[in-house]
């Protein structure tokens, strides 16, 4: 390391402040005046925003994806034109990634997140763990009443991939063997987007399950809307509000789509994984062959893989706690246990409580308590 390192290191390290950060830069660049005081407004904003969330202003506290988009998501709702909101992320960006090249900072959160476009829809929220698991009840449920969107909206949920990449999706882009998943689109007027996805195990198993069930060839989609064809854009939107109307979710409660992508990044996030991994699972261009792409970036795919197992762990134990509270048998049993001491004349026969305890347990509960109350 050179001495003109050694000094910057002594003046400046991952505590400074933001502002103090800027200045320094400012002795290593080219800046007018206008451009600095520019620069300067958009830091101090920041700072603010950091000391609003009971964090100190420093380099460090604003490494985080989570906090960076949170602080996006608030300049939205606080109606900040769109294209502020480009200049202030570039202006952090840009002092970030002069202090991660330095070694002073571990991530730049600025360069890898995004903002809304100008003329997209809604912004969504990123959704938590418990509302997450709130989404993830909702497709079981929605089964039971004939709605079969659960292998779309998982893949939102594990992928973090966009709308038109899902819809572009067909079964061959499973690599069986891996338990990974594969999307390599040409995308027009731009480079070639290739991601090599993993997936989560049981989610894996139910893929598996559902295309030998639907018997389709590799050649065929993966995602069907409600109608049973082949999905498209719209449709995709039309299955997410499914979600919204079960959950009565409207206004800025409701998630979109886009959604699903910044509640991954947000989660890995908050688990650890380092902003370069969560930028790999959110997308970039490569030419490599499948088996160079897959040595090359082997340790980011079993990080993610790692925190998804988990993640949907706890997304299956929340719907086993479920079961636990609303499970008929549960009622039977309490039945059972007491039948001894309970009054056998009953106003119907034993066929009509089991059916009952199948269908309205709390129906069933309460005529029992009614019967016995007199």
């Amino acid at each position: 390391m050179t001495d003109k390192f050694q000094s910057i290191e002594e003046l400046v390290n991952s505590e400074t402040t933001l502002s103090h950060a800027l200045l320094f830069m400012r002795e290593h660049r080219y800046w007018s005046e206008t451009t600095f005081d520019s620069y300067q407004y958009d830091v101090k904003l920041f700072e603010t925003y950091l000391v609003q969330q009971e964090l100190a202003p420093t380099l460090d506290s604003g490494q985080h994806l989570s906090l960076v988009h949170k602080w996006i998501v608030h300049q939205k709702e606080n109606d900040v034109a769109y294209k502020t909101i480009m200049r202030r992320v570039a202006a952090l960006s840009s002092l970030y990634t002069f202090y991660k090249d330095l070694g002073i900072v571990k991530t730049n959160a600025f360069k890898a997140s995004s903002v809304p476009g100008e003329h997209s829809e809604a912004h969504s929220r990123a959704l938590d763990m418990d509302d997450l698991k709130k989404v993830y009840k909702a497709t079981e449920a929605l089964k039971k009443e004939g709605v079969y969107i659960d292998i779309p909206i998982k893949l939102l949920i594990f992928t973090g991939l966009r709308n038109h990449a899902i819809t572009k999706l067909k079964v061959g882009n499973i690599k069986w063997d891996e338990q990974l998943l594969i999307y390599n689109e040409k995308v027009k007027n731009s480079k070639n987007k290739y991601q090599l996805l993993p997936l989560p195990p049981k989610f894996f198993t139910e893929l598996r399950n559902y295309v030998d069930r639907m018997k389709l060839t590799n050649e065929e989609s993966l995602c069907y809307g409600i109608k049973g064809y082949p999905l498209r854009n719209k449709q995709l939107n039309a299955l997410v509000n499914k979600i919204n109307h079960y959950l009565n979710w409207s206004g800025e409660e409701r998630i979109t789509p886009h959604g699903f992508r910044y509640t991954i990044a947000t989660l890995l996030d908050e688990r650890g994984l380092s902003v370069e991994t969560v930028k790999y699972l959110l997308g970039h261009s490569s030419t490599d062959n499948v088996h160079a792409y897959l040595r090359k970036h082997e340790r980011k795919i079993q990080q993610i893989k790692d925190q998804l197992t988990k993640i949907e762990e706890e997304l299956e134990e929340s719907l086993h706690e479920q079961e636990g509270k609303e499970n008929p048998n549960n009622h039977m049993e309490d039945l059972q246990q007491n039948k001894n001491g309970l009054n056998e004349s009953l106003p119907f026969s034993e066929e009509v409580v089991i059916q009952l305890s199948k269908s309205n347990p709390k129906l069933l509960e309460k005529i029992l308590m009614e019967h016995y109350r007199k």
